[in-house]
């Protein structure tokens, strides 16, 4: 969201405005004078202009990318699904409404509770709390009571359980714990999430093995939320702002690279979404240093927290890995226990 144009939103506004006369110039020259005749009037000649304007228009792409940055750079305006903070940071909207599709959090830490229980296993939700939440400072817009009690009624909700469920808001404060264009956390983030975990949950691994992790890097990263503020050529002038993310690399000293799922027994589970399953964020693998012991994961893209526990205990993992603990990485923006506290 920016204060005022700058001179060169006026220099994108006459880029905009020539990009859109000229395709249009040229499909009308490239139109055959016939079709422009008494079909005029019942609509005809219009509906054959639109279509050889999208069959034959080039630059539509850069149009739209073009039509995206004076959005972006004059209005601070992104398309339906994200938002943009004063301060330049980016927000899924998903953070700020309930969610469309989800469970009954209590039954389904039971469910899986009762199923983990069984294989000789510990189920321990690792509830991640909103980026809208931890980064609320850049958001000068509150969110409702319902919202903000939600993250205490998850970890009530699991506590009531017995379950070992740690208060990740104590570790993701920080201001490098999110990536800036992007719905998930950072390899910083991760990185401290998989340390509280270890301070909690490292006596309760019975097999243990070395592993160690060294930043090899940094790259250009690109997050998910660009997407909805496709800049094109001109987002090295109005934005979003570019960034950067490490890159890591996780070895053990006995085989000289990360765990194999083929051994008889891994001590850790990961079942979770893409915070988990995304190598960008490297969470498998600071949990394997951090906790000192293996850790298979089971982690999936775009399918949400629930339906990676469904195949995790429905499938034969279980008997297969024969894991000590289980852990489930849920992000808080997928749970039903945001109705109005009591």
């Amino acid at each position: 969201m920016n204060a005022k144009p700058s001179h060169s939103s006026y220099i994108f506004a006459a880029a905009f405005i020539a990009l859109s006369l000229i395709p249009g110039a040229w499909t009308i020259a490239h139109t055959p004078v016939a079709n422009l005749n008494s079909d005029v009037i019942d609509g005809a000649a219009q509906r054959h202009y639109e279509e050889r304007f999208e069959d034959m228009f080039l630059l539509r792409d850069s149009l739209r990318q073009t039509w995206s940055a004076l959005k972006f750079g004059l209005l601070g305006e992104m398309d339906e699904g994200a938002i943009e903070s004063p301060s330049g940071i980016l927000f899924t909207a998903e953070e700020f409404m309930p969610p469309q599709e989800t469970r009954d959090f209590g039954d389904a830490l039971l469910h899986a509770k009762i199923r983990v229980e069984a294989a000789g296993a510990e189920l321990v939700p690792v509830i991640i709390p909103d980026k809208a939440r931890m980064l609320s400072e850049h958001w000068p817009q509150p969110r409702s009571a319902s919202f903000i009690a939600r993250y205490d009624v998850a970890l009530t909700e699991a506590k009531a359980l017995d379950l070992r469920a740690v208060d990740l808001r104590k570790v993701l404060g920080g201001p490098m714990s999110f990536m800036k264009t992007d719905t998930h956390w950072s390899p910083e983030g991760a990185q401290s999430v998989a340390v509280a975990l270890a301070e909690v949950l490292k006596e309760s691994i019975q097999v243990t093995t070395t592993f160690h992790t060294t930043q090899t890097g940094g790259r250009d990263f690109k997050g998910d939320l660009v997407a909805f503020a496709d800049t094109g050529v001109w987002r090295p002038l109005v934005g979003p702002a570019s960034e950067t993310i490490g890159t890591f690399e996780t070895f053990s000293e006995a085989n000289g690279g990360l765990g194999l799922f083929g051994e008889a027994h891994i001590p850790v589970a990961l079942v979770g979404t893409s915070f988990s399953a995304r190598q960008d964020f490297h969470f498998e693998g600071f949990l394997k240093s951090e906790l000192q012991a293996d850790v298979v994961s089971f982690a999936l893209q775009g399918q949400g927290p629930f339906t990676p526990m469904d195949r995790f205990l429905d499938g034969e993992h279980l008997e297969e890995v024969k894991p000590d603990i289980v852990l489930w990485e849920i992000p808080e923006r997928y749970l039903n226990t945001w109705s109005d506290p009591q």
